[in-house]
This record gives structure tokens, C-alpha cells and sequence, in this order.
């Protein structure tokens, strides 16, 4: 019974072992082929989950040009009405690579960190950091609904 025991907890911790092994690589994947896409002018759109918003957030959509975040606007569920972000808070929200840099950056402080990437375009589609697991609210919970090429 014991030796069972001792080989199912080897076995577990040989698979949790693997799949941290592999998500650098996809990471790495990923972020190069977004890299390839070479979006410079885009608008992608995302939901925040949280304790203020847990089931139903508003979505937060953001226009990306040459790179830098130059419109922020949320529309809430069930609506098409959309509402501008605060004139001046750019700063408060992400580029896609930017995002790309919070899943890395977490990475290294040792955070929880799952993630899954668009197969075709790289960029990330759902992202969870959980950065303390003794503590509660200091989670990122960050689903893309959409990311769409803007023309010049």
C-alpha cells in the first residue's frame, strides 16, 4: 500500500514537473510568433474577472497604434454602449506585449501562472497569475475576447 502511494505521488509530481517544464517553451512559442505577426496597429479586446466583477465583467476594449495604447474604452455586458476610460490612464492597461511581459515577469517572481495562446496569431487568449496562493485578491484573471488589425 505504501509503495502505491510513494509511486502515485511520484508520478504527480513528475507530471506537475512536466507540464512547468513546458509552458516556457509554449510561452516562448507564442510570443514569437505574435512577434512575426508584427501587429503594430491593433484593437483587442478583453474581460478582467474579479471579486468586483465574477461572472458577468464589462468588456475592456484597447486600440493599439504603432504600438502604443492611444484609446481605452469598457462596454458592459449586454450592451453596446461603450464607456471611455479616464482620459490620462493608458498607463493602467496593456499592450499585447505587454501582456506578454506580465506572464514573464510573473514567471519569474515565482507566481502561478497558466496560460493558453491563439495557435495562429500567438497571443495570448486567457491568462491566470496567481501570485500568492496564502492570499486572496491578488490574482489576475484576464480573458481576450477578440484582437482585430486596424489599417493605417
Amino acid at each position: 500500500m505504501r509503495a502505491t502511494a510513494l509511486l502515485f505521488l511520484l508520478a504527480t509530481a513528475a507530471c506537475f514537473a512536466l507540464a512547468a517544464a513546458a509552458q516556457p517553451s509554449d510561452f516562448v512559442a507564442a510570443r514569437n510568433v505574435w512577434r512575426r505577426a508584427a501587429l503594430v496597429d491593433y484593437e483587442y479586446g478583453y474581460r478582467k474577472y474579479c471579486a468586483c466583477h465574477p461572472d458577468t465583467p464589462p468588456e475592456t476594449i484597447v486600440t493599439v497604434r504603432n504600438r502604443e495604447i492611444v484609446r481605452v474604452r469598457h462596454r458592459p455586458v449586454d450592451s453596446t454602449n461603450e464607456v471611455p476610460a479616464k482620459a490620462g490612464s493608458e498607463h493602467y492597461y496593456w499592450t499585447i506585449d505587454e501582456l506578454f511581459e506580465l506572464i514573464d515577469s510573473a514567471r519569474a517572481r515565482g507566481a502561478a501562472v497558466r496560460a493558453s495562446y491563439h495557435a495562429e496569431r500567438g497571443f495570448p487568449t486567457e491568462i491566470h497569475i496567481d501570485y500568492d496562493k496564502n492570499a486572496i485578491g491578488d490574482e489576475i484573471d484576464v480573458v481576450l475576447t477578440t484582437v482585430s488589425p486596424l489599417t493605417r
